[in-house]
């Protein structure tokens, strides 16, 4: 098998889940959150799959799966523990051209999902290629460690840094004779462009401080005096303007833009 792997923008799609148990439980939480449109197929739902219906964010057809009930839907996932009917589904999922999705049931599926380790605007994906989930779970676990408060405010960070350096992309290239239809911005010869290794530099510049920075603030919060939530807030707030400023300095942001092509 030869897997590909992507995100995909999830957001309207249709998705038939085929399932009410603890494993559908697995796959709606995540669905919702990418806000597909989620319809379940299941006669009986656990309570916890029932509250994401209740709360009017899946649609519930309370029976049995029948053939056809694929018909019009972008995404066929299937959480059952009956390889019969994980079977029935995936024949008629690909028959029609619908991509499907059975749990822990890898030559009934198109696709498979990675255990996944979200922190703010990150995401890890990792996958075994089918073979082991319970590996995939240890890397997730362990992972953990390394996606800290630090590196979530990174990633927060550098996405604002990003939105004022294509300010700044718009600026040079309303000035300039050889822009290119974005993408990129830029043209290749541009001596405002910010390399990727200079991204890199200043990340690898800026992250000693920010781990700093947050392990006194772990540390003042374990003490025995505490520290307040409210108190924490205004640290980490701190922290977070001045890796910015670091990050802006690094980059050269505010320099004066150099001479472009006429």
């Amino acid at each position: 098998m030869g897997y590909y792997p992507i995100f995909v923008e999830m957001e309207g799609r249709k998705v038939i889940l085929v399932g009410g148990g603890t494993v559908a439980l697995e796959k709606i939480g995540k669905l919702v959150d990418a806000d597909a449109n989620v319809t379940v197929v299941a006669p009986e739902l656990i309570p916890a799959v029932r509250e994401f219906v209740d709360g009017g964010q899946a649609t519930l057809v309370e029976r049995q799966y029948e053939a056809g009930d694929i018909d019009g839907f972008d995404i066929v996932m299937i959480a059952t523990d009956d390889g019969e009917v994980n079977r029935g589904v995936a024949d008629e999922a690909r028959a029609a051209g619908t991509w499907v999705n059975a749990a822990d049931d890898v030559n009934n599926c198109d696709f498979i999902l990675p255990s996944m380790l979200t922190r703010g605007n990150i995401t890890v994906a990792m996958s075994t290629a089918g073979t082991s989930p319970a590996m995939a779970r240890w890397l997730r676990e362990n992972m953990t460690d390394f996606l800290s408060e630090e590196v979530e405010m990174l990633g927060n960070i550098l996405a604002e840094v990003r939105a004022i350096v294509r300010e700044r992309d718009h600026e040079c290239a309303g000035e300039c004779g050889l822009t290119q239809t974005p993408p990129p911005l830029l043209c290749k010869q541009c001596p405002n462009r910010i390399a990727g290794d200079r991204w890199q530099d200043a990340i690898n510049e800026i992250m000693p401080s920010l781990r700093e920075e947050g392990a006194a603030i772990r540390a003042a919060q374990a003490s025995e005096e505490g520290l307040e939530p409210e108190l924490v807030a205004v640290a980490r707030r701190s922290e977070h303007e001045r890796a910015k400023e670091a990050l802006i300095v690094a980059l050269g942001v505010r320099e004066p833009l150099l001479a472009r092509a006429g």
